[in-house]
């Protein structure tokens, strides 16, 4: 048995991360325990995972996943859910559970995980999970009631749904910092079911006043011992390890949930118009002036209201900051797109043709990254104006540079054996920002990419580029030392090309070359010697050979 494409497509089509549940359970199945914090989109794992188990789906929630649920259970929670009418999308993916309902909602990170956040609702976000189709527990199936439907973004959260400590009356109070009210509570021991969500909300709490890991399981192993049955000290381990992946000086979590309570209906209304706007507006820079002026904010409490909205809507990775201009800010499309690699596909390799026959041992597609790290002197710009004079015919060609002006770049062309008026491709001046330019569906050469203060950016710089090319490829040219092997940004630039080479005088390398047009045949790790005809004209020395042979 392998696992069905019902519980594939969880994680391939949506994202989730998953992780077996016991056969006619709710309970983790792993052994050894790690239950939800096992959880993977590796369909390879997922593969294994169900090969000879019919088992159960548990998808985790939170950040990781992207994914908030409120859980709906019995009578008793479909009439709490009258409170939550017009305040949670209709039209947002539902699942029937065996006695209610799931309703699946992009993170919300103002939501903390929570039992009976009304009667017959649960909380089920961060440190925690909810089991999902195709699973089957006491003889009632999980099913999805619209499977249509998009996962939808809940943009002002309701009150109703917010988790406070309640004092001795009905107005709800923050507990101290020193002693909140359910510390003691939890510390004696939940029941299971409520375990995992104790023992993250203990470590949590313990890690953000710098409790060191070791410390904290000694100081939680009594609680792993009260709860009904036992904790397994493995299990409060991996929470743990979870928890302390976060920073201690601002945590997500318990931030969030101190601007959420001392937030008013008013203040949660213009956060709720702000995220409205930003989810509204394109996927183009946006400046604070103009978000201001939009939604008329100009008083000093809308002002630290529109911060703390911006605040988390970056900690949940639905904005991004610009790189250098602060008050430059723009939405992140978080949107799925399917691959369905069960079609028959039709050949889609671009048959670009490069100088010394690269075309003959890498395969480029659609949508691929090639970077060119050449040191001073070695033939970077001669490179990339060969691959222009053969392929101009057959592509679209846009030049992307960043150093030379008319007059050197005909005098470059010049040393061709061509008019210059047999030049088609289309050249500009462009320094940064590529992504803002860049021709979709086209050969697009970045002559070059300057990172002179901070190369570690050079992924997020390529990533960006990868989301805007479309079906074209884009050709970007690094400057590297002289001997070094990759460009400035060094291992930061190697993740997103599919295509690396390196280059100096007389030498070029195939760092990495991911679609290897032989079979069996890979080709990084090849170099070449050549000669530079003319200033022009690249002439093989050599034939290609690994490094280790010389």
């Amino acid at each position: 048995m392998t696992a069905p494409e019902e519980v594939l497509n969880w994680a391939r089509l949506r994202g989730y991360n998953l992780f077996p549940v016991a056969i006619n359970s709710k309970a983790p199945a792993i052994a050894g325990g790690g239950g939800f914090q096992s959880a993977t989109t590796d369909l390879n794992q997922i593969r294994e995972w169900w090969k000879d188990n019919n088992y159960n789906v548990g998808i985790r929630c939170g950040y990781v996943s992207n994914l908030t649920v409120i859980d709906i259970d019995g009578e008793v929670g479909k009439a709490s859910a009258q409170q939550l009418v017009g305040l949670i999308p209709q039209d947002t993916l539902r699942v029937k559970t065996p006695n209610g309902t799931h309703i699946y909602l992009q993170y919300v990170p103002e939501l903390l995980s929570a039992v009976g956040i009304l009667p017959g609702i649960d909380i089920r976000n961060d440190e925690t999970y909810v089991v999902a189709p195709p699973s089957i527990v006491e003889g009632k199936t999980y099913e999805i009631k619209n499977p249509e439907a998009k996962v939808k973004t809940l943009f002002t959260v309701p009150d109703v749904l917010i988790r406070h400590e309640k004092g001795s009356g009905d107005t709800p109070k923050r507990s101290t910092e020193e002693e909140p009210n359910w510390i003691s509570k939890e510390y004696s021991g939940v029941t299971e079911g409520y375990r995992d969500d104790a023992a993250a909300a203990l470590a949590g709490f313990l890690h953000n006043k710098h409790i060191q890991s070791d410390i904290i399981e000694t100081l939680l192993t009594p609680f792993a011992n009260n709860c009904t049955p036992p904790y397994p000290i493995e299990d409060l381990r991996k929470t743990i390890k979870s928890v302390s992946r976060y920073a201690t000086s601002a945590s997500v979590q318990s931030d969030m949930a101190s601007d959420v309570f001392n937030e008013t209906e008013e203040t949660r209304n213009l956060s709720g118009s702000i995220r409205s706007w930003i989810e509204n507006h394109s996927s183009a820079w946006f400046t604070i002036r103009e978000l201001d002026q939009e939604l008329g904010i100009t008083a000093a409490n809308d002002k630290h209201t529109r911060r703390q909205a911006l605040r988390r809507l970056k900690e949940a990775r639905r904005i991004e900051q610009h790189q250098k201009v602060n008050e430059r800010w723009r939405k992140i499309d978080i949107e799925l797109v399917p691959l369905d690699f069960t079609r028959k596909q039709h050949a889609t390799i671009m048959n670009i043709n490069w100088p010394l026959g690269i075309e003959d041992l890498v395969n480029i597609y659609p949508g691929n990254i090639v970077c060119v790290a050449g040191s001073p002197n070695s033939g970077k710009t001669a490179l990339l104006l060969n691959v222009i004079r053969l392929n101009q015919d057959r592509f679209p060609i846009y030049y992307w540079c960043s150093e030379m002006g008319e007059q050197e770049l005909q005098a470059r062309m010049e040393l061709f054996d061509m008019p210059l008026t047999d030049w088609s491709m289309q050249p500009f001046v462009r320094a940064t920002d590529f992504h803002e330019v860049i021709k979709p569906d086209a050969i697009n050469i970045i002559d070059f990419m300057e990172l002179t203060e901070t190369p570690y950016i050079v992924n997020d710089l390529l990533t960006k580029l990868n989301q805007v090319i479309g079906k074209g490829v884009v050709i970007v040219a690094l400057q590297k030392k002289i001997g070094a092997l990759l460009g400035r940004g060094a291992e930061y630039s190697l993740e997103k090309p599919r295509l690396y080479l390196s280059l100096d005088a007389g030498k070029i390398t195939i760092v990495k070359g991911k679609n290897w047009a032989q079979r069996n045949y890979d080709p990084s790790g090849l170099e070449r010697l050549f000669s530079i005809e003319g200033g022009a004209y690249f002439i093989p020395s050599t034939g290609w050979q690994s490094s280790n042979q010389k």
